[in-house]
C-alpha cells in the first residue's frame, strides 16, 4: 500500500525529489488500481504542483502512474521552474503520463510569461511545450500577448 502512495510523480519515474500530497480525505482502491484525494488537494514535487477539489490517480500492476484527473474550480497545474512559470487551469485536468500531455476542459486557461490562452479546451504537451486550444460557438479562443514575452514556447510549432 505505501508503495502506491509514494508513486505520485509529476516528472519521470526516476525523479529523486520528494512528493507531498495534502488533502482532507484519501481513499485507495487497490483492486481498481486507483487512489482518490478529496478536499483542498495540493500535490507537489519539486517546482511542479497540482491543486484542486479532487485528484484521482490511476496506476498499473507495477504501481507506475498512468494518469491523473484533477477537478476543481479550477483545478490547476503549475510549474515554477521554467524560465517563464507555467500555469494551466480548467474545471478538469487530465494528465496522461505516457504522452506527457495535460488536457484542460471547461474553461481552460494557459499562462506563461505574461501570455495567456483561454479556450473551452486546451491540450498542453509538457515535453514539446506545445499548446493547442479549441473553442466552440459560444466560447472562442482568446489569446492575450504581453508586449515583450517570448511566445516561441507558448504557441504550437508549425
Amino acid at each position: 500500500m505505501s508503495a502506491a502512495l509514494l508513486l505520485l510523480a509529476f516528472a519521470d519515474a526516476a525523479s529523486a525529489q520528494p512528493i507531498e500530497i495534502q488533502a482532507d480525505q484519501f481513499e485507495m482502491l487497490l483492486e481498481e488500481r486507483m487512489t482518490t484525494y478529496t478536499g483542498n488537494v495540493v500535490a507537489t514535487q519539486g517546482s511542479r504542483a497540482i491543486t484542486g477539489r479532487e485528484l484521482v490517480v490511476r496506476f498499473n500492476e507495477d504501481n507506475e502512474i498512468l494518469a491523473m484527473r484533477a477537478s476543481g474550480e479550477p483545478a490547476r497545474l503549475t510549474d515554477a521552474e521554467e524560465e517563464a512559470p507555467i500555469s494551466l487551469a480548467g474545471a478538469l485536468l487530465d494528465y496522461d503520463f505516457d504522452e506527457s500531455v495535460v488536457r484542460a476542459e471547461g474553461g481552460g486557461v494557459l499562462s506563461r510569461g505574461g501570455d495567456t490562452i483561454a479556450a473551452r479546451r486546451i491540450v498542453y504537451d509538457l515535453k514539446a511545450e506545445n499548446a493547442r486550444a479549441v473553442g466552440d460557438d459560444t466560447h472562442r479562443v482568446t489569446l492575450t500577448l504581453a508586449p515583450a514575452a517570448d511566445r516561441s514556447k507558448l504557441l504550437p510549432n508549425p
